[in-house]
């Protein structure tokens, strides 16, 4: 019994040890040009994520040829691989996506950033329109998103409309909205 648990915590070890491993390059991918032509965050986190991921899986199996016969398995490299990128990938969605996305974040670094000012309801709201909105092109970039996402396409004279691609993903966002009753004015917003 004391053997098996043994095993167990240094098989945890190794797992731990990988995915730490992984993380790591994980973050430091995003401080390389690698893949930096791709402009939308979400799409070239992910990439980084299957790239972290396959090498924590291809260290696990060199892992596999030095540790004992049969003490980890290929069912370990994949549980691994699955693992890191599902868990950095509730990471990279909670905090680095929504830093980049968020009106909090904004609002809070910049009254952070000016604490010795105070500022009431509206003086917020015109400078969220003014800078984040129009000084840093907040609407543009989420434009250019769904173009580059497929999500709206733009016709020969000019004008744009949303696909059948974007209109799916309309579908999955209301069903989430009403699963979680989030805001439904965010995914009816005529309503």
């Amino acid at each position: 019994m004391k053997n098996k648990i043994i095993e167990l915590c240094r098989l945890i070890s190794i797992y731990a040890g990988l995915y730490m491993i992984a993380t790591i390059i994980f973050i430091a991918m995003f401080h390389t040009s690698l893949f930096q032509s791709m402009d939308v965050l979400m799409y070239r986190g992910i990439l980084f994520l299957i790239l972290s991921g396959g090498i924590a899986a291809l260290l696990m199996l060199f892992c596999m040829r030095v540790m004992p016969k049969g003490w980890i398995t290929v069912k370990d490299v994949i549980l691994l691989f699955c693992g890191c990128c599902c868990v950095n990938m509730v990471l990279f969605t909670l905090i680095p996506v929504t830093v980049e996305r968020s009106v909090s974040v904004f609002m809070l670094s910049y009254m952070d950033q000016n604490e010795e000012l105070q500022f009431t309801q509206k003086d917020i709201e015109e400078i969220f329109v003014e800078k984040y909105v129009k000084d840093y092109g907040a609407f543009e970039k989420r434009f250019h998103e769904q173009l580059v996402t497929g999500s709206i396409q733009e016709n020969e004279d000019g004008t744009y409309c949303i696909t059948s691609r974007g209109k799916q993903i309309v579908t999955m966002f209301r069903m989430i909205a009403k699963w979680f009753q989030t805001d439904q004015r965010l995914v009816y917003p005529d309503k």
